[in-house]
């Protein structure tokens, strides 16, 4: 079975990607495309959009789209949870020096946070499947791009944790003339541990870099602050072989002349417009009257 094709929505906090995304959504849920929005916000903009209390179980807007909100301090205690587990189950001698509290200070490590959105949006994709599209709502740009980052960080060390522990092996076999031709090797509980994280995040690497199976539209306004900011996203993300499909602008003013600002994005790709309302798109029903009258077309987001 096929994977949903996955659009990530970045941008400056406040310049309307959850808005944008939303958008998208029910223009695609229009087209009779099963959607699935995921806000990994923490703002909880799609709740104030829909006007609902969404969780992390989907909750139906119409026949064609979904919508669920990451809880980020749940996402974290399950990755933590998991991350003793494994632990546990390949140190199994530990658990007689009463470690059991010590694992408590892992909630603290750096990059926790993004550790936890990773697997929550690999979890996401395996458990639903069954979906034309995935759209997710990203955090605030700093929180995104550690989330993009994460895979070719971790490859960088887990390559140092597979070649020390081989290391390990060569001394070992030095000493004791290893009988098993391998075997032994083979039943390694850590060092199988380290090739099993490491094909997952050569896997989260190649979604993020394909140019199929994922895409990323960063919004922004027509402003400097939200225009220099976009010029950092680009240049972060290319960094990490990763493209910028599209750009939104998404007009918060009202003011038809179009700042000098935009040829900078221009630079980058083709730009494309959500046009100014002068009322809060709030509800699906305002949404759609949005769309209509402004007669806005997947074609007028997506490229």
């Amino acid at each position: 079975m096929s994977y949903p094709e996955i659009i990530f929505f970045l941008g400056k906090g406040g310049v309307g990607k959850s808005t944008g995304s939303a958008i998208l959504s029910i223009l695609l849920s229009q087209a009779e495309k099963k959607v699935l929005l995921a806000s990994f916000d923490y703002a909880h903009n799609q709740s104030d959009i829909f006007q609902k209390n969404f969780s992390d179980k989907p909750t139906k807007i119409n026949p064609n789209l979904e919508v669920l909100q990451i809880n980020r301090d749940k996402e974290v205690k399950k990755y933590l949870s998991k991350t003793t587990k494994d632990v546990k189950k390949s140190f199994t001698y530990l658990t007689s020096f009463n470690l059991e509290g010590y694992f408590d200070v892992l909630k603290f490590s750096p990059g926790m946070e993004e550790y936890a959105l990773v697997t929550t949006f690999m979890n996401i994709r395996e458990k639903y499947k069954d979906y034309d599209y995935h759209i997710i709502d990203m955090p605030p740009t700093a929180v995104s791009l550690r989330f993009f980052n994460l895979p070719s960080l971790s490859l960088t060390w887990i390559d140092q944790l597979e070649k020390l522990r081989m290391e390990i092996y060569k001394k070992k076999e030095i000493v004791s003339k290893i009988k098993f031709a391998g075997k032994e090797i083979e039943k390694d509980k850590v060092l199988l541990k380290i090739r099993e994280i490491k094909k997952d995040y050569l896997d989260m690497k190649g979604i993020f870099e394909s140019n199929t199976d994922s895409s990323i539209y960063t919004v922004f306004n027509s402003d400097l602050l939200s225009v220099n900011e976009t010029s950092r996203i680009v240049s972060d993300l290319s960094k990490l072989n990763i493209n910028t499909k599209g750009f939104i602008c998404n007009d918060r003013s009202g003011n038809e002349k179009v700042s000098s600002d935009l040829k900078t994005i221009e630079r980058y790709g083709k730009i494309k417009s959500l046009p100014f309302s002068k009322e809060p798109l709030i509800g699906e029903a305002k949404i759609k009257e949005y769309i209509q009258k402004n007669s806005i077309s997947i074609e007028n987001i997506l490229f």
